[in-house]
């Protein structure tokens, strides 16, 4: 369900001045997403902010038996404490609020200037940090492994019918990381980060990094050609400014679930929308529907495998209504 209101300006000649300047330009404007990105230096629009949350229960985790993928021991400083690696777990926020969503619009033509800044990805703990981003299309992502174990990093280009695959490399451990130095007892290891590595996806839409040593790894980035977008905060609060005015779907993503509704912009008034993110639209990953391990969570595994560094727990939220 999606809750609007909105909220305008003081100034209401100016208002009605800029509604019939904008609409004059807007109608000429291509809608196609085929079209690229115009950016105008000093372009005002109007705004959206809001908040997302997710009244459903949210979907499952997944889990990965960890004596089935290498490096057990050192990636298994991060488990369940009974041999099991869960998938990255995304804390919701008070009232069931979604931090770390995506929230942006879709096929905007022109407006502001959308800035380019190089994305890092950084592999520590047999996890890619962070989980979520988001970039502009075709900007470089420098990859560094800070672990003392290689991986072997593959980029997939996501959709409905599965994962289109992009990229593979090695991505080497810094030679002085020793893995002893984070096993052993009473000593500390350092991390320090191999050789990097970098590429840049010239394709919009939804990302994921995985790695092929350690499929529980993965991360995400939403890769658009304007800058309208932003990601909830803590509270599951955004914010996006100087939007050109007309209509456009609203998409809220996250690896928990996904929601699109249909706005309105209008010119210098800010727009206020709560969204609800369906938690039934799954992430779609490059196989085929994980299925769980047909001999059940506990009866595979390795008690010897010590969470040191995170002991992972996933306890359902119960559906709360709102």
């Amino acid at each position: 369900m999606v809750n609007v209101r909105t909220e305008t300006f003081p100034t209401r000649r100016g208002t009605l001045l800029a509604m019939f300047i904008y609409s004059f330009w807007w109608v000429f404007l291509p809608v196609d997403s085929g079209f690229a990105y115009e950016e105008v230096s000093n372009f005002t629009g109007g705004n959206l902010k809001g908040t997302v949350f997710i009244k459903e229960t949210p979907i499952s985790p997944r889990r990965f038996n960890l004596v089935l993928y290498a490096d057990p021991y050192y990636c298994g400083r991060i488990s369940d404490g009974k041999g099991w690696r869960i998938s990255p777990i995304t804390r919701l926020g008070p009232d069931h609020t979604l931090p770390g969503a995506v929230v942006y619009l879709e096929n905007v033509p022109r407006g502001k200037p959308a800035p380019s800044t190089p994305g890092f990805i950084q592999t520590k703990d047999c996890m890619f940090l962070p989980y979520v981003s988001t970039a502009k299309a075709g900007q470089q992502f420098h990859f560094q492994n800070w672990d003392p174990v290689e991986h072997k990093l593959e980029i997939f280009l996501t959709s409905d019918r599965g994962g289109l695959h992009l990229f593979r490399k090695n991505l080497p451990p810094h030679p002085d990381n020793r893995k002893s130095d984070f096993l052993s007892e009473g000593i500390t290891g350092t991390h320090r980060a191999g050789a990097e590595i970098t590429y840049a996806v010239d394709e919009t839409g939804v990302v994921l990094f995985r790695c092929s040593y350690h499929e529980y790894m993965e991360a995400w980035s939403v890769l658009l050609p304007h800058p309208y977008v932003t990601m909830a905060g803590k509270r599951g609060e955004f914010s996006i400014t100087d939007i050109p005015p007309g209509t456009y779907n609203l998409v809220i993503w996250h690896p928990m679930g996904q929601t699109t509704t249909t706005i309105r912009i209008l010119p210098e008034r800010t727009l206020n929308v709560d969204v609800d993110v369906l938690s039934t639209s799954a992430t779609v990953y490059p196989e085929d529907t994980h299925k769980p391990d047909p001999f059940g969570i506990d009866l595979v595994g390795d008690a010897h495998i010590v969470p040191s560094v995170d002991l992972q727990e996933w306890d359902a939220p119960s559906e709360v209504g709102r």
